[in-house]
């Protein structure tokens, strides 16, 4: 009796998982539509990639200690030089299940610095999710994109680290904005606020901010020659 009641909650755990990820796939937004790198080329899960400007002298996304406020860098910040060498190299992740391993358009992510750019003692502070909001100014600085986020099942406690890529407005080949917005079944009970990433002059850097001031981005696989 005991075998068959555990046979029967194993099979409704599965069940409710792939549902789950059914949902988590099918959420009323449109996926249908991979996210394309700067090749052309569907963007994979767990490969590593750069995040690029797109625009005339803008550089590459990379992960930096401003001020050295933290005993881990956790700033997210765009190389403002035109320069593209300055990069770290970022890992998505989905709650996808499956075979599919594409980032589709308008699909809840998470995102990763690889940590083959972090040291081993700041290896769980490399996922990225929004900042905290800042009080006193009347015009307070927006919601920074900083890291120290969660990987694993959505719910209150990482709430902040998941983003969705969406087409760029401005009709750029292989352009895309992020934006935090996660979709509401990731967490029916939280309440947070949607907004596009932009940028945000701060100290002489240029960090990607909530300021829904979408600035488009494109995606260079790491690596191309082993694909």
């Amino acid at each position: 009796m005991k075998k068959c009641i555990s046979t029967i909650l194993s099979f409704l755990l599965v069940s409710s998982l792939v549902a789950f990820s059914h949902e988590f796939s099918n959420n009323g937004n449109d996926v249908s539509h991979a996210v394309l790198d700067m090749d052309g080329e569907p963007l994979k899960m767990n490969e590593e990639y750069s995040i690029l400007s797109v625009l005339p002298g803008g550089g590459s996304v990379y992960l930096t200690n401003i001020n050295k406020r933290t005993e881990c860098p956790n700033d997210v910040v765009l190389d403002s030089s035109g320069e593209f060498d300055n990069s770290t190299a970022v890992l998505f992740y989905s709650m996808q299940l499956g075979s599919d391993h594409v980032v589709y358009e308008n699909q809840d992510v998470s995102i990763m610095f690889s940590t083959s750019s972090s040291t081993k003692s700041c290896f769980n502070e490399t996922v990225w999710k929004a900042g905290y909001y800042f009080l006193g100014p009347e015009y307070p600085p927006p919601r920074f994109v900083i890291t120290g986020g969660t990987l694993g099942f959505p719910g209150p406690n990482n709430i902040e680290n998941w983003f969705k890529i969406e087409k760029d407005e401005t009709g750029r080949p292989h352009s895309y904005k992020l934006r935090y917005c996660p979709s509401q079944f990731m967490c029916p009970t939280c309440q947070f606020d949607c907004a596009d990433v932009g940028l945000y002059q701060d100290k002489g850097y240029t960090r990607l901010a909530l300021n829904n001031k979408p600035y488009p981005f494109g995606f260079s696989k790491v690596n191309r020659n082993d694909a």
